[in-house]
């Protein structure tokens, strides 16, 4: 974790904040209590159809879809029906007054029509990159959601009718992708269905099948080892019908063993593979 930087930062102010700083007869009080800092603020550009609120380095912008300059975002392009709301604090200087979705401190972004994904940098994960399309994006170092009680998050999907006014014919999930990367996205395992997937391959395959087709094949080994001491003084007919039996005894071991194998085949159809009723993985929940 980054350590705490100092909170008493002036480098920059103007040479107005300086001097009302410097002439201020109380300086204990600048900035404590509730009373006004001095401190360098970015002056925000804003377009003829955006409407701020601002206080300091407080900021509320009413307007058109845009993530930098003027001609950005679907506002930018003349497009109608991207209406935003822009909530920001901490506006980035290198950007010359402009919205910075990377730079700016922190950010709660509604917008009619916008890119969501693209303007944040987020990776295109199992869900996707929304384009056109309404969103909600908040970004701040650190982003808390608290609950006296439960918190759900929801997926409409398939029937669902878009702000657009068309309709969803796909189910959409949720990815939990750490560092902005999606190389290693896996399905997020479902606990029973694990459960399930272990237990069916303790009983029906370990216990059921390898431990008994084991047992099956000892005692019929300790039977024929029994037989055969009993037949070294028999008569040839005797020897006969004992390598007979013990011919049988090998064929029914074989079958042991290839259901064993069957087992398995249908183990693995029946849990490993992502289409089939008893897979533990998520189908729409991804995560890193």
């Amino acid at each position: 974790m980054t350590d705490y930087k100092s909170g008493d930062e002036r480098e920059g102010i103007s040479e107005k904040g300086a001097a009302a700083h410097n002439a201020s007869s109380n300086k204990s009080k600048v900035g404590h209590a509730g009373y006004r800092n001095v401190e360098p603020i970015i002056t925000f550009d804003p377009s003829h159809r955006e409407k701020i609120i601002t206080q300091d380095d407080s900021h509320i912008v009413l307007g058109g879809d845009r993530i930098s300059s003027k001609a950005s975002g679907y506002a930018g392009k003349g497009h109608t029906k991207c209406h935003m709301i822009d909530l920001v604090v901490g506006r980035d200087p290198k950007l010359s007054g402009n919205p910075s979705f990377k730079g700016d401190a922190a950010r709660i972004y509604i917008c009619q029509r916008t890119d969501a994904d693209h303007s944040f940098g987020l990776v295109k994960g199992e869900v996707g990159s929304n384009k056109a399309r309404s969103a909600i994006g908040i970004k701040a170092d650190g982003v808390r959601i608290v609950a006296r009680e439960g918190i759900k998050l929801v997926t409409m999907g398939k029937g669902t009718e878009l702000s657009t006014g068309s309709k969803l014919k796909t189910y959409t999930g949720i990815d939990l992708i750490a560092g902005n990367d999606d190389k290693g996205l896996e399905p997020i395992a479902l606990t029973h269905k694990l459960e399930d997937t272990f237990e069916f391959m303790l009983k029906e395959i370990l216990e059921d099948k390898i431990l008994g087709a084991l047992q099956e094949m000892i005692n019929n080994q300790s039977g024929l080892n029994n037989e055969i001491i009993g037949a070294l003084a028999q008569s040839p007919e005797s020897k006969v019908a004992m390598i007979t039996s013990a011919m049988k005894i090998q064929l029914q071991a074989l079958a042991k063993v290839q259901a064993c194998r069957m087992a398995g085949v249908k183990f693995r159809l029946r849990h490993l593979a992502p289409n089939a009723k008893g897979w533990f993985g998520s189908r729409n929940n991804y995560s890193n």
